[in-house]
């Protein structure tokens, strides 16, 4: 079997991929009883597929892990096909129709619409309560999907979809050096009631409020550089977080049918963010997101927002600069919205594993998921990479104190605030994380509609004055949610139907 192996994977590495892919022929394949889920019983050689996608640190990492996958598995040979490029990997899964690959990564944003129209292989017989028990609950709720209610969850009659790539929970990312310098030069001329108290800024467990953060912004930025070279407090603010953590929601309820961007706590999160701009705390609106993380990388703003994924980069970017950091960066909890019952509520990416429901060797698919998702070793590397935060509650203490001395010291100290996102919540509980929105919907056209809306709509751009006049929030968010109910009800039309 050895010998097999190796011609398996040479071959493999030879062959197209539309050779190796497993999936193909009866569409109407019966996820739960048929010969797929039995192909590793007389323990042939079996190939698959796997797609996945992000940026090239990611695929060195995911190459490893299949090459360390295949050859703990004599029986399975997976091939990888990866794009860089989010769209253009979006653009190729949609093309392929029903033909999808073996497994692939899949993003909560289409989640959905793949989850209806019957393009999965339903897992949940085949997965043992084990396994999911050791799986942070919420990092796999909502690769439930119940074809009566249509509806993302777990329910009796649910089926379910996948299994959690990771849970990808922004936090407020921050330059230690340059917040340290800055609030040191503002306290040595201020009041001694106007201090800033760094203990307090960066405390990891009560997160700043808005209002905290507004007043620390306007006092920092008098102490940074201007001109060519400038510095800025924040070069970017995670819109979905904001909203989250001033207790409110895009929709009325996650069935995400009933648009409520008009309630009183969502025009307050869009304020919050109008006046970064206005005070100067954010740059202009020029800044795409992608140049405001360039900022940071830099040196040159104090706080952005990052996800447990961007430390691999962050190590290569930022830690490394030739012979020396460029400087010392850790986490925060997003801020805490000042609206009553406000959490930290960081908005939460993250894609699951998914196979396809017309691929020929499902046990052998499912091996693959359960190993990237599930498996301890297949974790410890993962977040050995900076990759993810730990998908298993068993890695949790390991991973926020590095007990294994696998992470060897690198930034950012404070990750527990990750793991504080995801581990559940309670009455207690002043920092968690919520799914993007689009998750709970079919489609993800009326958020890009709704922001492209808030920065050229009829009402002007929210991000910036127009003759020194200020777009009115509430106002425009008014006007505009017919048109957002509209594409809701075009979405859940869809969904509807199937």
């Amino acid at each position: 079997m050895k010998t097999n192996k190796f011609v398996a994977l040479l071959f493999a590495g030879l062959m197209t991929l539309a050779t190796l892919t497993g999936c193909g022929g009866n569409s109407n394949v019966d996820d739960g009883t048929g010969k797929e889920w039995e192909s590793l019983k007389n323990n042939d050689l079996v190939q698959i597929e796997f797609w996945g996608r992000d940026e090239g640190t990611e695929e060195v990492n995911y190459r490893n892990y299949i090459n360390t996958f295949n050859s703990e598995h004599q029986n399975i040979v997976v091939s990888v096909h990866w794009d860089t490029d989010s769209q253009s990997y979006n653009s190729a899964l949609d093309g392929k129709g029903n033909n999808l690959p073996d497994v692939f990564m899949l993003s909560n944003a289409m989640f959905t619409s793949y989850a209806a129209s019957g393009k999965l292989a339903n897992i949940r017989s085949h997965v043992d309560n084990a396994v999911l028990n050791d799986l942070y609950e919420n990092a796999y709720e909502v690769y439930y999907f119940d074809h009566s209610s249509k509806k993302v969850g777990k329910t009796d009659s649910a089926a379910l979809y996948g299994l959690p790539k990771d849970q990808g929970p922004y936090a407020l990312c921050y330059n230690e050096d340059l917040l340290t310098k800055a609030a040191n030069a503002y306290n040595a001329t201020a009041a001694e009631k106007d201090k800033i108290d760094l203990g307090r800024v960066t405390d990891t467990k009560n997160p700043m409020t808005f209002s905290d953060f507004i007043d620390l912004g306007k006092k920092l930025k008098t102490q940074l550089k201007t001109g060519t070279e400038a510095e800025y407090v924040c070069s970017g603010y995670d819109m979905e977080s904001a909203v989250y953590s001033n207790n409110a929601n895009f929709f009325t309820d996650d069935s995400g049918r009933t648009a409520a961007i008009d309630s009183d706590n969502f025009v307050g999160a869009i304020s919050f963010m109008q006046n970064l701009y206005k005070e100067g705390i954010l740059p202009s609106a020029g800044t795409s997101s992608q140049n405001a993380e360039n900022l940071f990388k830099q040196g040159r703003a104090i706080f952005f927002y990052a996800g447990p994924w961007k430390q691999k980069t962050y190590w290569k970017e930022i830690d490394v600069d030739t012979n020396a950091k460029r400087f010392t960066w850790n986490i925060l909890p997003v801020l805490c919205g000042d609206a009553e019952g406000s959490v930290s509520t960081a908005y939460m990416g993250g894609m699951c594993y998914a196979i396809s429901r017309i691929c020929k060797y499902k046990d052998a698919a499912l091996e693959l998921v359960k190993y990237l998702s599930a498996d301890s070793g297949s974790q410890r590397n993962q977040y050995r990479s900076g990759q993810c935060i730990p998908n298993l509650k068993s890695l949790a203490e390991e991973y926020a104190t590095d007990s294994k001395g696998l992470i060897g010291g690198k930034n950012p100290i404070n990750r527990g605030v990750w793991i504080d996102c995801v581990n559940g919540t309670s009455e207690t509980d002043k920092i968690t994380a919520k799914y993007r929105a689009a998750s709970y919907t079919f489609t993800d056209t009326w958020q890009t509609n709704l922001v492209t809306d808030m920065r050229t709509g009829e009402y002007g751009s929210f991000w910036e004055a127009k003759d020194g006049q200020w777009v009115d929030v509430k106002a425009a968010l008014t006007a505009y949610k017919p048109t957002m109910q509209e594409a809701l009800d075009n979405d859940a039309r869809r969904l509807d139907r199937m």
